[in-house]
């Protein structure tokens, strides 16, 4: 029988019954976790690196310009003050009002304002939803400065946060797909009885995380060119549990099956009688 190694795999298993045979009669004893950690290692970089061309615009370009229209805030003993005129009101990019900086009392909320945030002489106050907004103190504080050369320094580890983010991303993803891939197998055991098939569950699972490459990977280039659409979620889902009974049905129908299982034969490429 035919080998698929990780790449053929991915292709094959957009149409290939064969690929579908050989996952669920001939890798005993796995479960496809390599595979699908593989899988998601691999179509996740260019969306990593998406992010992190993005990151490097808004850090190089236009987190200076912003910066240059910040104040520098001083914060001694608990007390704010600003290099300039207060109030001094830096407005957003459709020219309303973001931040509000007044340490001469003028504004003591954003009650009335359409900023999100206030900067006075002795607290932050913020707007954090529509239902909520915080104040923070400065109380506390004994000596604090924030300069444009401070941010401009703690905005330059946002060039490697991308690195982090990848091994953030991977393993939780990985956490989400086995735990589809189970469910998905759960339904799968409804397609054997509908089929009369007699997989054991860990073929079927290992065929559902096969069954999900294809949507997976249709769903991560729609992604990356931001392509999206009411209902693909589900369309997804419908992908998936369709090329699991496809998966399922071939291997129904196959000639060879699992080592081992009642009533079955041994697999072609394993069995000195056969080929």
């Amino acid at each position: 029988m035919t080998k698929y190694p990780f790449f053929k795999k991915i292709i094959h298993s957009f149409y290939n019954k064969d690929v579908y045979i050989h996952t669920g009669k001939v890798e005993i004893n796995r479960l496809g976790f390599r595979y699908l950690l593989l899988l998601l290692a691999l179509f996740w970089i260019p969306e990593i690196i998406k992010v992190h061309v993005k990151l490097l615009t808004f850090i190089n370009v236009e987190l200076p310009v912003f910066v240059e229209r910040l104040p520098v805030v001083e914060i001694h003993n608990g007390v704010a003050s600003f290099d300039r005129p207060s109030p001094y009101i830096l407005k957003d990019d459709k020219g309303k009002d973001a931040i509000i900086f007044d340490d001469s009392g003028q504004y003591t909320s954003l009650e009335n304002t359409e900023a999100q945030m206030l900067v006075t002489g002795t607290r932050l106050i913020y707007i954090k939803d529509k239902f909520e907004t915080r104040e923070y103190s400065f109380s506390n504080i004994s000596d604090f400065s924030l300069t444009h050369e401070k941010i401009l320094s703690w905005a330059s580890w946002g060039k490697v946060i991308s690195i982090f983010l990848y091994l953030l991303i991977v393993p939780c993803m990985f956490l989400y797909r086995i735990t589809q891939a189970l469910v998905y197998s759960l339904v799968g055991l409804i397609f054997q009885a509908i089929l009369g098939t007699q997989l054991s569950f860990q073929a079927i699972y290992r065929l559902t995380i096969l069954a999900i490459t294809p949507a997976f990977v249709i769903n991560k280039l729609l992604g990356y060119f931001d392509i999206d659409f009411t209902g693909w979620s589900f369309l997804c889902m419908a992908i998936s549990l369709g090329y699991l009974f496809f998966g399922m049905k071939a291997n129904r129908d196959a000639d060879i099956v699992l080592p081992g299982e009642p009533g079955t034969a041994m697999p072609a490429e394993n069995n000195p009688g056969m080929f």
